[in-house]
């Protein structure tokens, strides 16, 4: 008996100290309020920073004005909005890496849970925003429990598992040593040749890709090209954006919200760099919902979506093509 507890622990004890051991490296610095990009080399989970951002600063700072959206949303600037808002306001960008209609109605709900105030909202939606109506998992995308009012087990267990993933492990050494990023780490170690800025209080992110595009835009741009990162358009058989029962009900959620907090909302459908079109009974419902009045078309072959050189890539549009459809958002009022 003795034999076989002694081949256990032999067995488990190198498991337990690898385990204790990543959680007290913190990799994805899940504990606590952190200087989240005090170091940029590893992949962090963004709504894990807006939202700890969020709580952290919100009794001090009282926000009251909010930009809800994926990365694509990152385009808009507080700084930039704040100039459409009343005197005084406090803006603040709720955003969240791959974000889903169903994580913007939960941040809303979660803000409206803690009797805060919702005085201006611009929510970025696109396609594939409306696509996502579940919870998401995975390290990268999985909501803080008091967003989600999911199990922590299943939140710090995704932290846990990603940290114990031979791929990250050999992926952050290799980093580590020669400092170059390579294919096979994909988004588990940050790819920029330039960190980013932010602004630690209201969410705001600057990429570090600006600054590589300033030193060098043509070679950007043709590396770019070169890795068919920009490819032909129009899309041939895009994935068709169907109406959900899902999608309805957390659009209704939204809208009550607004409507109790007697919220001035924007609700603008982005451009994209695949120049597709949303559909038509997208249209009719969001209009139905938040009123003609409210919603901004922007998607589908237009001046924003031309030209390659208003967006990094494939996926995020830049902050002077941001500035502009804020110009005539604002202004058309």
């Amino acid at each position: 008996m003795k034999r076989f507890i002694r081949n256990i622990l032999v067995f488990i004890l190198p498991v337990i100290i690898l385990t204790l051991l990543v959680i007290w490296l913190d990799f994805f610095k899940v504990f606590g309020f952190q200087d989240y990009y005090a170091t940029q080399t590893i992949g962090l989970n963004r709504e894990m920073i807006t939202t700890k951002t969020f709580n952290h600063y919100r009794e001090e700072e009282n926000f009251d004005s909010f930009i809800f959206g994926s990365s694509r949303s990152q385009a808009y600037k507080c700084e930039n909005w704040a100039p459409y808002l009343p005197e005084n306001s406090k803006p603040f960008h709720f955003d969240a890496s791959g974000e889903g209609i169903w994580g913007i109605s939960k941040k809303i709900e979660y803000i409206d849970e803690l009797g805060d105030t919702i005085k201006n909202a611009l929510v970025l939606i696109d396609r594939d925003v409306l696509r996502i109506t579940d919870i998401r998992d995975g390290h990268l995308f999985i909501s803080m429990p008091c967003v989600s009012k999911q199990s922590e087990v299943d939140y710090y267990g995704a932290f846990l598992k990603a940290s114990l993933n031979p791929k990250f492990l050999i992926s952050y050494l290799d980093y580590t040593i020669f400092k170059t990023h390579r294919g096979y780490m994909g988004p588990l170690i940050n790819p920029n040749k330039f960190g980013h800025t932010v602004n630690d209080k209201n969410g705001d992110i600057w990429y570090g890709v600006n600054k590589e595009i300033k030193e060098d835009s043509l070679g950007y741009y043709n590396k770019q090209l070169n890795k068919g990162v920009f490819y032909e358009r129009p899309v041939a058989e895009p994935i068709k954006c169907a109406v959900t029962e899902k999608e309805i009900t957390q659009l209704n959620s939204i809208k009550a919200i607004f409507n109790k907090h007697n919220t001035n909302y924007k609700i603008v459908i982005g451009p994209t760099y695949d120049q597709v079109p949303m559909e038509e009974e997208q249209l009719k419902l969001l209009q139905q919902i938040f009123g003609k009045e409210n919603i901004y078309d922007f998607s589908g072959k237009n001046v924003f979506s031309e030209p390659i050189s208003n967006f990094y890539e494939s996926v995020h549009y830049k902050p002077h093509v941001a500035n502009k459809i804020m110009e005539l958002v604002y202004k058309s009022n």
